[in-house]
């Protein structure tokens, strides 16, 4: 017996093939499994930081989304993460309540940033909407510096790994030494389906649905550190969905609905 664990997006499943432990399937000695050192932690735990943020991309956000990059004048650079991290709220709050107005929920996930010289800059990735650019110009630019526009599918063209970009940190890149990596809290993190599947080896080729393709370049089998085999592979809609980001008729009743006088009490 084996293990596969899916990780189900609109427009892809991930797929984990894999043996463990607990469903051992072949009758191979298993290994002696080794100490990891604290370096080989911290980079297996950015690792699956990396895919939790890819997955997140790929769940919430579209081809045409934007992919911003916000940087601030000398003169404006914070002084601490934490100064930064309110500034940041700050222009989220805006965002948030203009995109309410327009009838649109706000999904974003950011990476704050700090250079070696001291230069400070957000990557953010945002949901779309009509005059999206008059609003991050209004506010961001006549307060703090300079923001560049692009969209998701730019990032993809120039070869970049989302999840990994978004989420580097100095352990991944030698071009931060201080960094933070966060989301919108209507954001949540992917959760995965596994399933144990009968036979002693998994099978040659992965199964492929109807109106779905195998991603060739997700394709890879291995080993673990165990011993025991694995494989992963994606597979990606031939006709993609597009996400909506549009509120609901009950938030927007909601939303509309009057606010209530609270009555004094009388003393």
């Amino acid at each position: 017996m084996h293990i596969r664990r899916k990780y189900r997006m609109p427009n892809s499943i991930e797929v984990q093939e894999f043996n463990s432990s607990k469903c051992p399937g072949l009758s191979r000695p298993r290994r002696q499994k080794a100490e990891k050192t604290p370096e080989q932690i911290v980079k297996a735990n950015q690792r699956r930081k990396q895919r939790e943020c890819s997955r997140m991309v790929e769940t919430y956000f579209n081809e045409d989304d934007g992919a911003i990059t916000l940087t601030f004048r000398t003169e404006m650079r914070p002084k601490s993460m934490k100064e930064a991290l309110k500034i940041f709220t700050a222009f989220t709050r805006y965002l948030k309540r203009e995109y309410k107005k327009r009838f649109y929920d706000l999904f974003w996930i950011r990476n704050v940033e700090v250079g070696p010289r001291g230069a400070w800059h957000i990557h953010m990735l945002i949901n779309r909407i009509e005059g999206m650019e008059l609003l991050i110009n209004d506010w961001w630019t006549t307060r703090y510096g300079g923001a560049f526009l692009q969209y998701l599918k730019n990032w993809r063209d120039q070869g970049k790994d989302i999840g990994e970009y978004i989420s580097k940190t100095k352990v991944t890149s030698d071009e931060v030494v201080e960094t933070s990596w966060g989301h919108s809290r209507n954001i949540q993190k992917i959760q995965p389906e596994d399933k144990i599947i009968s036979g002693h080896r998994m099978q040659d080729k992965p199964r492929i649905p109807a109106g779905w393709y195998l991603d060739k370049n997700t394709e890879y089998e291995g080993e673990t550190a165990e011993g025991y085999p694995y494989r992963t592979y994606t597979l990606r809609r031939l006709e993609p969905r597009r996400i909506d980001h549009r509120l609901t008729p009950a938030q927007i009743r909601k939303m509309q609905r009057p606010k209530r006088k609270r009555k004094k009490k009388k003393c």
